[in-house]
């Protein structure tokens, strides 16, 4: 396949004709489990029941196992949602308002099944509340529900192949505070002579900056685009900076509206795209020849 393309089909027939061991590193957020209707036959995310849904996830990766390189990495966006009274099983553990828990499903079958390494579960975060001073940083959709909590967090799932994989930590490092800095710098000066001698001698500052962990916000962004299920583009420059090397190939088996692609053109990566709405494809490669313009 060509690369900076975006390919109409199916995903995971798709996956099928690439080579083994020819991606550097896959970013992508397959369509939720019962949320939307994208009006295309054989999409995922209809499937009469969660296990089905978790099962077709499953093989997509299971390909983009084989497609990604000895040092390759998968980011793996995925959101939760409700059971509700359509779904109809015998199943005791379904139950009308029943959280689905299908991220952590499909993430733990990568685990066991497929023999991926899970090195990250990455929160996504959309809106930090301070409950004693009743503030709030970042924003979030509405929740209408009065009987539980809203969901201002969604889960990035960080896979390797292998124990020794391509991970840029300096490109994603925050510059650490002034106390911090001076905390530790105390520390270092002062504690060759104290009864804790050489205690905090270990601690450095990276001129670069800190680790920045995994609970990080990435603000939902406005978009002109009308594609309904739009994830920030901070979220494939997040994940393509530490996980592709410079000039690698970046798959997004559900490009949706191409944001992976513009971003990855933007980073001076290739890209191939995946999608099966031909509207969401034709999108994404408006938005492509825009950014070239």
């Amino acid at each position: 396949m060509k690369t900076d393309k975006i390919y109409v089909g199916d995903s995971l027939e798709l996956l099928k004709k690439l080579p083994d061991n020819s991606i550097d590193c896959v970013v992508t957020s397959p369509p939720y489990y019962n949320v939307r209707d994208y009006g295309v036959a054989g999409q995922i995310g209809l499937e009469n029941h969660p296990n089905n849904y978790v099962n077709k996830i499953v093989e997509v990766m299971k390909e983009c196992k084989r497609v990604i390189k000895e040092t390759g990495t998968i980011f793996l966006n995925l959101g939760d949602s409700y059971f509700g009274d359509e779904i109809k099983s015998k199943d005791l553990w379904i139950k009308d308002k029943q959280k689905l828990l299908t991220h952590y499903r499909i993430a733990i079958k990568c685990q066991e099944e497929l023999g991926l390494i899970l090195r990250n579960d990455i929160h996504w975060i959309k809106q930090v509340v301070n409950f004693k001073t009743r503030e709030s940083f970042g924003s979030s959709v509405p929740c209408p529900v009065k009987d539980r909590l809203g969901l201002n967090s969604e889960i990035i799932f960080f896979f390797t192949k292998n124990k020794s994989y391509y991970f840029n930590l300096d490109a994603i490092r925050m510059p650490y505070k002034e106390s911090t800095k001076k905390r530790v710098n105390f520390h270092r000066k002062y504690t060759p002579d104290s009864p804790y001698k050489g205690q905090f001698l270990s601690m450095k500052i990276n001129p670069l900056g800190k680790n920045p962990g995994d609970c990080i916000i990435f603000p939902l962004e406005r978009a002109k685009e009308r594609h309904i299920a739009m994830f920030p583009s901070i979220i494939p420059e997040f994940c393509i900076s530490c996980g592709c090397p410079k000039n690698g190939i970046v798959l997004d088996p559900f490009m949706g509206s191409g944001t992976t692609a513009l971003v990855a053109k933007r980073m001076n990566r290739q890209f191939i795209g995946f999608e099966l709405n031909s509207k969401y494809a034709s999108l994404a490669n408006k938005r492509l020849l825009e950014r070239d313009k």
